[in-house]
């Protein structure tokens, strides 16, 4: 046997052949192999996409997941509750109050502020278009209507 161009071997085809009978059972020995694992993968991947099956078998994990969830909801529930009404009350508002007539004495210069020149043009401009597109929707709603024929 020589080796030919491209890597390829050359095979002396007056050589007498081997017997093949034991290289085809080994071929069909491991297709069948092949068969069962991939059967068995198909089945694996089918069993856990099924949702009831999985809770079925791991009834302790997601009953226990569930309630956790379900309590983490309604302890946050309960704390938003428990604040809101914590902050109405009378001590927290005059607390407040307290704190920014604290601010105000500290920083009386961010009390009353003059706006900025850019400010008082963007509120200009606000208004002016705020007054026109009232004016217009007055006129349509006031506007006479032809007689009905």
């Amino acid at each position: 046997m020589a080796e030919g161009t491209g890597g390829m071997t050359e095979v002396d085809a007056s050589a007498p052949r081997a017997d093949l009978g034991p290289i085809e059972a080994e071929i069909k020995h491991r297709r069948e192999d092949l068969t069962t694992l991939v059967a068995e993968l198909n089945r694996r991947g089918h069993e856990l996409m099924d949702a009831r099956l999985q809770i079925r078998r791991h009834a302790l994990g997601f009953t226990v997941t569930v309630l956790a969830v379900g309590a983490v909801a309604a302890g946050s529930i309960a704390l938003r509750v428990w604040r809101a009404r914590r902050r109405d009350t009378l001590t927290a508002r005059t607390g407040r109050l307290r704190q920014a007539f604290a601010r105000m004495v500290n920083r009386p210069e961010r009390v009353a502020v003059e706006p900025t020149a850019t400010q008082r043009i963007i509120g200009s401009a606000g208004s002016a278009a705020a007054a026109f597109l009232i004016k217009a929707a007055l006129e349509r709603v006031n506007r006479p209507r032809a007689p009905a024929r």
